[in-house]
């Protein structure tokens, strides 16, 4: 697979740079630290090693892996000495005083909730053949797991002429359980081996920050940065499309689940001069694992086949269907 970054496609050096200041300048606003952290690096041009000395040059040290960490959101600046350290990095990278540490309000709780919360499991279980969509989501400050909680998860899966996979359109209501949330991670998978090229678009309330992909494991993850920050008990709707140039027939579509979530709807919509003899609905534990709970589902008049689910635990849903 080729997936095209917002970084490729014959973008000049300016206009990254134009780019990153733009996105650092909303991330300033709303957060989170390691994506104000991130992305004033990138602007900076400056290589890690070289921040690192100028934070010993002053009589602060700082190992290289931390400071990965805390652009990744890994870890987070708690200690005083780290505390000293980001006071320092706004100086060293040009950001306005205050603006790095204001991004780290009050010390987090500790305890392996924060990675692995009640009702969740490791996503790395449940993609178990398709590479690390763990370490994808970590390079992209993903959070999500403890900070938001997915109320609905809407799907519509289309079909085209020629049993090809066209689109997949994700519409979900989230709500934040901590203040100043700004962002989810949307990720997709094609098991199209030819590298169809695949791409992402905002349809409503988000836009499309960092994406990250996996050629070898047809992954695609990519940032989706809320229309405005939410406080605690707040709700936003956001809609998304991942748009494929597959070729190849498709016969399956599922969505995996690391947390639980409230309802899930899945549509597959088949193309009229593509529409299978028979369509049905199925669960899994992970990937590999084999079907459970499989039933039919009738294709109607309009030629789409669907699904509801509700409270949902973590795992796979999906729907498969024979052509012939």
């Amino acid at each position: 697979m080729t997936i095209l970054t917002p970084m490729e496609g014959g973008r000049t050096e300016t206009q990254r740079v134009e780019t990153l200041r733009r996105d650092l300048a909303h991330a300033l606003r709303t957060g989170p630290f390691s994506a104000v952290l991130h992305l004033a690096i990138e602007s900076s041009m400056m290589r890690l090693e070289e921040i690192q000395e100028r934070l010993a040059a002053q009589g602060i040290s700082v190992s290289l892996t931390t400071l990965s960490y805390w652009r990744r959101g890994r870890s987070r600046p708690e200690r005083p000495e780290s505390m000293r350290a980001v006071r320092l990095l706004e100086d060293i990278l040009g950001l306005p005083a205050e603006s790095l540490i204001s991004q780290l309000g009050p010390r987090r709780p500790r305890g392996r909730w924060l990675s692995h919360p009640p009702g969740s499991i490791d996503i790395d279980r449940i993609f178990q053949d398709s590479g690390s969509v763990a370490k994808m989501l970590d390079e992209l400050d993903n959070r999500m797991h403890h900070e938001l909680t997915r109320m609905s998860m809407h799907d519509l899966y289309v079909i085209g002429d020629k049993r090809q996979e066209i689109s997949l359109t994700v519409r979900q209501v989230l709500r934040a359980n901590v203040d100043r949330v700004s962002r989810s991670v949307g990720v997709f998978r094609t098991d199209d081996t030819t590298h169809p090229t695949i791409r992402i678009n905002a349809v409503r309330s988000c836009r499309v920050g960092r994406i990250r992909s996996d050629v070898e494991g047809g992954l695609l993850a990519a940032e989706l940065i809320f229309d405005r920050v939410l406080a605690q008990g707040e709700t936003v709707v956001v809609e998304y499309e991942f748009v494929s140039a597959s070729t190849q027939p498709s016969d399956i579509y599922f969505r995996g689940f690391a947390g639980p979530v409230g309802e899930y709807v899945l549509q597959v919509q088949f193309d009229p001069a593509a529409v299978p003899a028979r369509v049905f609905r199925f669960e899994r534990r992970g990937v590999s694992a084999p079907d459970q709970g499989v039933r039919e589902a009738w294709v109607g008049t309009t030629h789409g086949a669907h699904l509801v689910a509700y409270d949902v635990p973590p795992g796979i849903i999906g729907m498969r269907w024979e052509w012939e």
